[in-house]
């Protein structure tokens, strides 16, 4: 039965206000809260890698430079995510989407809000299969029943 007396919150790009937004710092800060639902933003890498990450480029919030679907995940992970919000987060990686869900394996009852980023706009083919493949991981974590999937792209 749904609970219908309490707002329920969510923290966006986990505790973004405090830690680089979509890091699993970010998600594991917002874990110490009292939150309700977690959400997260899907890229796909260049070699079919589902990462976090909000914008298309990697400029705003890592030391790289251009698309997210021009890169591996190998050139990704190289990337510093942490040093633009605060130096002591310097050193902090993009995670990927599995990554994320294993963490969320001890968080049985957390619900998630989860965008998907990669835009028919932008390749139809290309925004199809990072959708399938997103899909396919929160159904292999058993996540789906648990999330919401949203994007501003029919």
């Amino acid at each position: 039965m749904e609970n219908t007396d309490k707002v329920r919150v969510a923290a966006h790009r986990g505790n973004s206000c405090c830690c680089p937004e979509n890091t699993l710092a970010a998600f594991e800060s917002a874990l110490k809260l009292p939150i309700d639902n977690l959400e997260l933003d899907l890229h796909m890498t260049r070699d079919g890698e589902i990462i976090l990450m909000h914008d298309h480029k990697v400029d705003r919030t890592t030391d790289g430079t251009g698309l997210i679907r021009d890169h591996s995940l190998a050139e990704i992970k190289k990337l510093d995510a942490g040093a633009w919000k605060d130096p002591r987060f310097a050193g902090t990686r993009v995670p990927t989407f599995i990554e994320f869900l294993e963490m969320m394996k001890s968080y049985p009852d957390m619900t998630f809000n989860v965008e998907l980023k990669d835009y028919p706009r932008d390749g139809a083919e290309w925004a199809h299969e990072s959708a399938d493949k997103a899909i396919a991981l929160m159904e292999r974590y058993g996540i789906s029943d648990r999330s919401t999937v949203n994007t501003f792209s029919a």
